[in-house]
């Protein structure tokens, strides 16, 4: 498969750069891994690396880097679930904005950050408690670790998933972007909330970006 420039580039900020080097440690005592808006599944190829025995619950809600997944994870069908599917806090239609160029940021938000796009694609959302509980994965700590990169999306999910979400999973990373006044109100919102549920809580800024960044949540 041809990869384009910004596939590329993704490509060398996991495996090169290591970004998400920081469950590294973890991953390897993983069992249970949810990849939560997992691109072409680049992430699901670097955690394979430290574990090969992982079985990955993958939601992918965009057709396009769906059909690049399936072809690039193809000799590891028996230990991922591909879903072509957004989890979130409810069953339901909605419009995504599509960013042709850079596809992995694709989002529910339109703006000249992120993905200024007229191109919409109607994509399907899943209950994600409602989808843990069909995998009988309903129990305190079931899910070794979440990953959620949904441009832009995080505090929507997060602050309106039940409650319960965090007590099935062990260690939750996911990306945050504050680029927006509501959002830094949000933003605290949200780290008052995973306080009740992980002991410890690891606030990693971007060297870019300060307003962007990624948080680790653990147990």
């Amino acid at each position: 498969m041809i990869l384009n420039k910004y596939e590329k580039a993704l490509f060398y900020e996991i495996f090169n750069n290591k970004e998400y080097s920081i469950v590294d440690k973890i991953i390897c005592d993983c069992k249970i891994v949810f990849d939560i808006w997992s691109h072409i599944w680049f992430f699901s190829l670097y955690w394979f690396k430290n574990n090969p025995e992982l079985k990955i619950h993958c939601f992918e809600a965009c057709k396009e880097n769906y059909q690049k997944s399936k072809f690039i994870l193809k000799d590891y069908e028996e230990k991922i679930i591909l879903n072509n599917l957004f989890a979130d806090y409810e069953d339901k239609e909605k419009k995504m904005h599509i960013n042709t160029e850079k596809n992995m940021q694709s989002s529910f938000y339109n703006n000249q950050f992120l993905c200024k796009s007229d191109k919409k694609e109607t994509v399907k959302t899943v209950n994600l408690m409602k989808y843990i509980k069909e995998q009988n994965l309903d129990y305190k700590n079931s899910i070794d670790l979440t990953k959620i990169d949904i441009e832009w999306y995080e505090f929507e999910l997060l602050l309106n998933v039940e409650g319960n979400f965090f007590n099935c999973v062990k260690t939750l990373i996911y990306e945050y972007h504050i680029l927006f006044p509501d959002f830094e109100i949000k933003y605290e919102t949200l780290l008052t909330k995973l306080k009740c549920y992980y002991k410890k809580i690891k606030i990693i800024k971007s060297k870019y970006n300060d307003k962007v960044g990624i948080i680790v949540c653990e147990n």
